[in-house]
């Protein structure tokens, strides 16, 4: 029995050792601190965050504040006389250091997602997250404090930084999918009587139950933590922050460059057009389908060095044909770099030959260093949409039969995009809602020019309304988390009779915020012999999990992710040759 405990503890205690992210593998080892921890139960106004002090390992003592001390303590009487010994009396014990605690109170509001008028078809929530650090003596100022959710991609993911200013007071603004509901809150700081680096860590709703109905509502929470022994390192201590950019490295993911902090993951989503614009069409969104996903580089004060993004089209509902493009507005050059696959994963050539419906590109298939400018016009991210679908649409019609065979996986791009300078996507409008301004440019010309498609939220009418929503509120582009499954050929989305997603009405309706999962509830109307009206990619759009798992832990903890294999793999010898030598074993 000891020799499986070993074997299957080895395992997650090598991964444990050097990870950065908190929460991974660590529960087997909790009981192994130095009892240096203090945990202090928050009190808490309509928040559910709980916050605790955590001890983080620290090397020089000189890189933090002195603890102090009492210089009257331990004096000694060296007196003597010839004929009598005086004993030396043993040094009074010094003070017992004070613990670090923490006591929070967390107020929220609503926050009405909507915009007014300007409600953008996002599914993503968009909040401020505002913390306040005080400790006996007032405000704790220059406190790094960073804001992770775990529900995207399984592991902790930052989606903001910030530094406390004068009056202890910071606002991360952040973005995040509806299936986040909390977010975590770190704080580091140290405790000037024992000279102790510290966390203080806990979490804050960014989502809470509707007040007499179902459902849930946006909230900002404001987080004010009341501490006693923490206050800001004082400098650099290395052991916490390798480069000294004032991000921690277990949230660092550059922890040897103090010019990156962070990587932000999007998790997978879906973007979807209608390409009949100005007409909403069949408003069936099938037109152009592509799921994607991104990663930024960013800085510690939250600027972007890099964009990485993978795009694969999966579906192609129309006769027009589409190329996907990603405009950016930034006060600097960029250097493109842009591969693609096909379906099976091979190298795919066929972009050059492809059309193109941008005017005056550059960088098109083959990237290279872009200017402003063309970053502007467009970075040709999927060519012409009947070469990267070869043909096919993934559109059938309503009941019609449509299995894992007749589904076709498209071209891949894989596309990365390196700023000159470090750029803040929010200074002009880059991003809405946390996704960047995708456009579809279509074969079919107005004036002569080839027409393109935005999503909302990015341009205004000569009479201030959102030019990309028609007179009744429709889109004709949406972007949804994970594998959407598209309405079949025709059908329009907003029609329950004739969609599988009869909460979208309801959720257009109400500008977002009845139904925020809307996406995830198909095939609910109760009627007999009734015919699907939806293409369940998800069904066919499968990854392998346990090899997206290694690629990319072996890509930032190689020689953990061999180690595990080689003792995986010899805990298997040992069963075998256990089961060989039994042949009675089950």
């Amino acid at each position: 029995m000891n020799r499986w405990i070993i074997l299957l503890v080895l395992p997650l205690f090598l991964a444990d050792c050097s990870n950065k992210k908190k929460g991974m593998l660590l529960l087997p080892f909790l009981g192994l601190g130095d009892g240096a921890t203090q945990a202090t139960t928050a009190s808490a106004n309509d928040g559910d965050g709980t916050f605790t002090v955590v001890g983080l390992e620290t090397t020089d003592p000189n890189q933090v504040a002195t603890p102090e001390t009492n210089s009257g303590s331990g004096d000694t009487n060296t007196s003597e006389t010839p004929s009598v010994v005086t004993p030396t009396p043993t040094p009074a014990a010094p003070p017992t250091p004070a613990p670090t605690t923490v006591n929070n109170e967390t107020t929220t509001t609503v926050v009405d997602q909507t915009n007014g008028e300007d409600f953008n078809f996002e599914t993503n929530i968009t909040v401020p997250v505002t913390v306040v650090v005080e400790n006996e003596s007032g405000p704790v100022v220059n406190a790094p404090v960073t804001v992770t959710e775990s529900v995207t991609t399984g592991e902790p993911n930052v989606v903001g930084v910030g530094t406390t200013d004068g009056n202890g007071s910071v606002t991360i603004p952040i973005s995040v999918p509806p299936t986040v509901v909390t977010v975590d809150i770190s704080i580091v700081g140290v405790n000037p009587t024992t000279g102790e680096v510290e966390e203080i860590v806990g979490s804050a709703p960014v989502q809470q139950p509707a007040t007499g109905s179902e459902g849930t509502v946006v909230v900002a929470p404001v987080i004010n933590v009341d501490t006693t022994n923490f206050q800001p390192v004082n400098g650099c201590v290395q052991a916490v922050d390798s480069d000294c950019d004032g991000i921690a490295n277990n949230f660092d993911e550059f922890p040897d460059d103090p010019s990156l902090a962070a990587i932000a993951r999007s998790g997978r989503y879906t973007i979807a057009f209608e390409d009949m614009f100005p007409s909403a069409g069949d408003a069936d969104l099938n037109d152009h389908s592509t799921v994607f996903s991104t990663e930024m580089d960013k800085t510690p004060s939250n600027k972007v060095k890099t964009i990485r993004g993978t795009y694969t089209h999966v579906a192609k509902g129309a006769g027009y044909n589409h190329e996907l493009r990603l405009s950016l507005d930034v006060p600097t050059n960029a250097t493109v770099q842009v591969s693609y696959v096909d379906g099976q994963g091979n190298p795919w050539n066929g972009c050059a030959s492809a059309s193109k419906y941008t005017a005056n590109t550059a960088g098109d298939c083959t990237g290279g260093t872009l200017t402003s400018e063309q970053l502007k016009r467009g970075v040709l991210l999927l060519p012409s949409s009947d070469k990267t679908l070869f043909g096919s649409k993934n559109a059938p019609k309503a009941g019609s039969t449509f299995t894992i065979n007749d589904f076709v996986r498209g071209v891949t791009a894989q596309v990365t995009i390196t700023f000159e300078e470090p750029v803040d996507l929010n200074a002009t409008k880059n991003l809405v809602g946390g996704h960047l301004n995708y456009f579809l440019a279509i074969n079919q010309k107005t004036d002569g020019v080839f027409r393109q498609i935005y999503r909302p939220g990015y341009f205004k009418d000569a009479k201030g309304k959102d030019a990309f929503l028609d007179k009744n509120g429709f889109p004709w582009a949406i972007i949804v988390p994970g594998v959407f499954n598209h309405p079949t050929e025709g059908d329009d989305i907003r029609k329950p009779s004739t969609s599988g997603y009869i909460f979208f009405n309801s959720w257009m309706h109400s500008k977002g915020v009845a139904h925020k999962d809307w996406y995830l509830h198909v095939d609910q109307i109760p009627a007999p012999n009734r015919p699907s009206y939806v293409v369940r990619v998800s069904d066919f759009y499968t990854d392998n999990g346990f090899t997206a798992y290694l690629i990319k832990a072996v890509r930032k903890n190689a020689l953990e992710v061999s180690a595990s294999l080689i003792v995986v793999g010899a805990a298997l010898g040992f069963l075998m040759k256990r089961k060989m030598g039994n042949p009675k074993a089950a």
